[in-house]
């Protein structure tokens, strides 16, 4: 803008960078936690989120003088965002291809890519502007659609690629979604059992089971990215880690109890209920609680995880049975 002085483009460009500074803070707060457990999810959050940035940062000539601040600072916060995730989870991504060890090798490798991709990049791109520019004098709404056309077909083709690239990537660590896929054939047939020894009157724990052969390998685990990341932003079924009172919220103080007595020996506890999503009318679902014990380790949070998924899998096809309360806590005390 030709017209603004000095001065307001200093404060226009602090406030704009302090934003992107702001939001990134934010967002570290709110997600840092998570990164480890969800690494595709946010690799390819990271891409998307880069893309609405670009998108933004388009869209700011058209937004006039008083919003383009705006529009520039909400495009920083995404960019910010980006960098945030993506530096997050390189490291896992790097740990996983490096099998020998030689992660220095492969961060020079991946720089020297990105290094080359970008030169390719910046020499087309300069093409391209000078052919836009030359056309812009003659052409310019024709200039214009070229440039929004070209942008939208590479955004496309960039989380196109992105998601296939992170979806081929078969990672040898456990999150929600990879441990559900790997253990679902072991926990259909715990289930099946499960109910069996219902209907007999008999103890579980005397049933021989031997489920280890249907554990998956991490190369047969394909998990889905959009259930992880909707389970991610709205979990359902299985709440990991509540607190006792929330656990046990509604509940009759016999049934607290009876959780007590099964649950003694470990380092957690379950507790089911049966709730309508949007309340009366609709089939309801179970949702199991799990809490974890002070001094449970991260065996402890995968066992309890597990028998939460089997609890969850008994009751999930009895929840319109007249005694729900009843039958859920026979399932608890198998």
């Amino acid at each position: 803008d030709a017209e603004a002085t000095a001065m307001s483009a200093a404060v226009a460009w602090a406030m704009r960078d302090g934003l992107g500074m702001i939001g990134g803070l934010l967002f570290s707060y709110l997600a840092s936690s998570q990164f480890d457990q969800c690494v595709k999810e946010y690799r390819l959050f990271a891409d998307i989120i880069n893309d609405v940035g670009l998108t933004l940062d388009m869209l700011a000539p058209y937004a006039g003088r008083s919003r383009v601040l705006y529009v520039t600072s909400l495009a920083t916060v995404c960019k910010t965002m980006c960098g945030m995730a993506a530096g997050a989870t390189k490291g896992s991504i790097t740990h996983h291809f490096a099998i020998r060890g030689n992660m220095a090798d492969l961060n020079a490798k991946e720089s020297t890519q990105e290094t080359l991709v970008s030169l390719l990049g910046m020499i087309m791109g300069i093409g391209l502007a000078r052919y836009l520019h030359s056309l812009e004098k003659q052409q310019h709404d024709a200039a214009q659609l070229i440039s929004w056309g070209i942008f939208t077909i590479l955004t496309i083709v960039h989380v196109w690629a992105n998601y296939l690239g992170v979806k081929l990537l078969r990672l040898r660590t456990l999150n929600r979604e990879r441990a559900e896929v790997a253990l679902q054939d072991v926990v259909v047939e715990c289930a099946a059992n499960c109910k069996l020894a219902l209907s007999k009157d008999e103890d579980f724990k005397d049933m021989s089971l031997d489920v280890a052969s249907l554990i998956k390998s991490p190369y047969e685990i394909s998990e889905s990215l959009w259930s992880s990341t909707r389970k991610l932003f709205f979990p359902c079924g299985i709440r990991l880690g509540v607190r006792l009172a929330d656990a046990f919220k509604g509940a009759e103080r016999i049934t607290m109890m009876n959780c007590i007595e099964v649950f003694k020996e470990e380092k957690y506890f379950l507790n089911a209920s049966v709730t309508s999503l949007f309340g009366a009318g609709f089939r309801p679902h179970p949702e199991v609680s799990v809490v974890l014990c002070v001094g449970s380790t991260e065996q402890d949070e995968l066992k309890a995880f597990v028998h939460a998924m089997i609890l969850l899998s008994t009751i999930e096809e009895d929840v319109t049975t007249k005694d729900q309360q009843g039958f859920i806590d026979d399932c608890i005390s198998m």
